[in-house]
């Protein structure tokens, strides 16, 4: 039977399967966290109070992600957290103990665990309450304040004041100063309620935006461990150059003692000549600005034909060196002339 082209098969199957696959693939990304759970080695710890840890939290052992956490849910008095290992080498000891730990500033939750104990923690096993542990939260303590202080009669407070004020009047000068400084603060603080009130809001919606703001900052926090890991790779590099060249001086200076007797020498004289060129430095100076003059005369003049006139001092007649001239084969040459010029020259 022949295979139909893909043009001429039924578009709904194959759209089917494309959009079913699809579903599966976003359920998979959403849940990745509980699919994760699902591996490993089974555990549950108790704590006292859930303190911000959720599903997909890691868990932590000596430092390291060894670990996701799975459901939080209500159990009796306390809140049961189920959590897997995903590592198979963790070994973990039967008096282990859990704590919950803020792991940015932001109020991201990890759960670390403690390795305590002889024996084998089993697999399954409970970390009870007394060895668990939570953090304490000051986004909570923040909103517990809030709502205090919301809760304050501030009237009733500073009227109070002002009474205990009024009945210490006959005191000592110092006490009744001390008394009105704190009627004065009473005062103070009953006029600026609205400021504080304010002042807790906006912390209020501060909060709200560091929170908002967690996923850019524990980036930037990624990045620059990747930066610090850098550094300290180029550390090392540093380090064993530093360590190449303090041997290469080292073989330096035992080259250098080994050649000193033949090397001193040779820069004193060194020495030697340098001092003569600077003492000749202007005669040398000289001598080469006439030599310049000479060269660019004797430049002109052999230029301007095939032949040059030339002065030479301090040369004898030409009669008396022909018969000189005449032992070495010249005599058919008169040179008498040549030489009466250039005498004359």
């Amino acid at each position: 039977m022949a295979m139909k082209m893909f043009r001429e098969r039924n578009p709904l199957p194959l759209g089917l399967v494309v959009v079913v696959a699809l579903l599966v693939m976003v359920l998979v990304v959403l849940n990745i966290n509980g699919i994760v759970g699902l591996f490993g080695r089974k555990y549950s710890v108790m704590l006292p109070e859930a303190a911000g840890i959720k599903q997909g939290d890691p868990v932590r052992v000596s430092g390291l992600t060894v670990g996701r956490v799975g459901t939080v849910e209500l159990d009796g008095k306390g809140v049961r957290v189920d959590f897997a290992l995903t590592e198979t080498d963790i070994d973990l000891g039967d008096k282990t103990t859990a704590a919950v730990s803020v792991e940015t500033v932001l109020g991201d939750k990890a759960l670390v665990l403690t390795s305590h104990g002889d024996g084998a923690l089993a697999e399954g096993a409970q970390i009870p309450m007394e060895r668990a542990s939570v953090p304490y939260d000051v986004n909570d303590a923040l909103t517990d304040l809030q709502q205090e202080a919301q809760d304050i009669d501030v009237d009733q407070v500073a009227s109070a004041l002002e009474t205990v004020a009024g009945t210490l009047q006959g005191a000592t000068p110092e006490l009744s100063n001390a008394i009105t400084g704190m009627s004065r603060l009473s005062q103070t603080i009953s006029s600026r309620d609205d400021s504080l009130r304010s002042l807790l809001a906006n912390a209020d919606q501060f909060s709200d935006i560091l929170a908002d703001r967690s996923g850019d900052l524990t980036a930037l926090m990624r990045d620059g461990n990747t930066l610090f890991t850098e550094l300290l790779k180029r550390r090392e590099d540093i380090s064993a150059l530093l360590t190449n060249l303090s041997a290469m001086a080292t073989e330096l200076r035992g080259l250098v003692a080994d050649n000193d007797d033949t090397i001193g020498p040779a820069l004193k004289e060194l020495n030697k000549v340098i001092a003569t060129l600077q003492a000749n430095k202007s005669n040398i100076s000289e001598t080469l600005r006439g030599l310049s003059v000479y060269a660019t005369g004797l430049g002109e003049v052999v230029s301007s034909g095939e032949f040059f006139s030339a002065y030479l001092g301090n040369l004898l007649p030409g009669n008396l060196l022909q018969p000189d001239l005449g032992e070495l084969g010249l005599s058919g040459i008169d040179l008498s002339g040549l030489l009466g010029k250039a005498g004359q020259r």
